[in-house]
């Protein structure tokens, strides 16, 4: 490795043995960084979707990454933990599912055109598996949550993801107007009073043959039949009118500009929260996604603090320190 490091640094007279020699652009531990590698993730990451305008923040994010690659590289010869060729294979034929490649021919030609032979997807893969292990073990291993913690998240957050909203079975009439016209938009009302009127005495018409008769909604031919209806979802008119307190099967009209809306409201149902054995995996989930990302900043932080990390690149230098800073 001394060898490696002063190759690098000697100048072009050296000779020709000299230029074979690969710059290196940060050492981690006994790890090199080289500016063959460097400068290759740096072209992925400007090609990446949504990728930083900045060719600074590109930099800069490219060498924190390869950084942290390197230190959760070492971890995973410390732990002596590696993917097997089992798990490799595998991951290489997820890949090739989720692009649809049926044929080898297909594959490597779709490797091709991302500038990747089959032998270094694999080798990306073994990486990434190996890495995802060492996090497992070190960081994930360590979110498992009691259940007397669960309840208290739920207790906190079940107003902000588990409300349910109050609810009710709606049928509805809709009689239609010109708007501004009030001679028609009368005896809409006249007529939805009536109705309500003959319903709420006990008619012997069922309100959905009502609705198929005189409806002119786009639910006439279900019989009105809106489904369940939860509070807030509707028009604010509409809504104010099926949540009447108190309860009324056959509530007051909602008079629109250009229609009144005769209502049907059954089986109405309380607000309250999803009870917590449902939502239990979901609040977990959310509650490790939020602690992962903490602890995983906290775990990377602490592995660089305890190795040697050298940036022989000054510019490269700045970035970083600007990073920390």
């Amino acid at each position: 490795m001394v060898a490696l490091l002063l190759a690098a640094v000697l100048p072009a007279s050296a000779g020709f043995a000299a230029e074979l020699v690969e710059q290196i652009v940060v050492r981690v531990n006994d790890r090199l960084i080289t500016q063959s590698e460097f400068d290759k993730r740096l072209a992925i990451a400007a090609r990446a979707p949504n990728h930083p305008t900045d060719p600074a923040e590109i930099e800069r994010n490219v060498l924190e990454d390869l950084i942290k690659e390197k230190l959760l590289e070492e971890r995973a010869k410390e732990m002596s933990v590696s993917a097997t060729d089992e798990e490799v294979e595998a991951a290489v034929a997820r890949v090739k599912a989720q692009y649809n490649l049926n044929t080898d021919a297909e594959f490597d030609a779709a490797l091709a055109q991302s500038g990747m032979t089959r032998d270094e997807l694999k080798r990306q893969m073994r990486q990434s598996i190996t890495l995802q292990k060492v996090v497992g073990r070190d960081v994930a291993s360590q979110l498992q949550l009691t259940d007397d913690q669960l309840r208290l998240e739920y207790e906190r957050k079940k107003d902000q993801f588990y409300a349910v909203p109050e609810s009710a079975h709606v049928f509805e009439i809709v009689l239609k107007f010109t708007p501004g016209d009030a001679e028609e938009r009368q005896k809409a009302v006249g007529k939805a009073e009536a109705i309500r009127g003959g319903l709420k005495a006990g008619s012997n018409v069922s309100f959905p043959e009502i609705a198929k008769e005189q409806s002119e909604g786009t639910t006439r031919d279900r019989g009105g039949d809106l489904g369940t209806v939860s509070k807030g979802e509707l028009v604010e008119a509409l809504d104010a009118a099926i949540f009447v307190t108190p309860p009324d099967e056959y509530p007051p009209p909602a008079l629109l500009s250009d229609s009144i809306h005769l209502f049907r409201v059954t089986d109405r149902k309380s607000s309250g929260y999803k009870p917590f054995s449902e939502v239990k995996e979901d609040l977990r989930k959310r509650i490790q996604d939020d602690l992962y990302e903490k602890r995983f900043s906290e775990y990377m932080d602490k592995l660089r603090r305890d190795a040697f990390v050298k940036i022989y690149v000054p510019e490269l230098a700045k970035l970083d320190e600007k990073k920390a800073g």
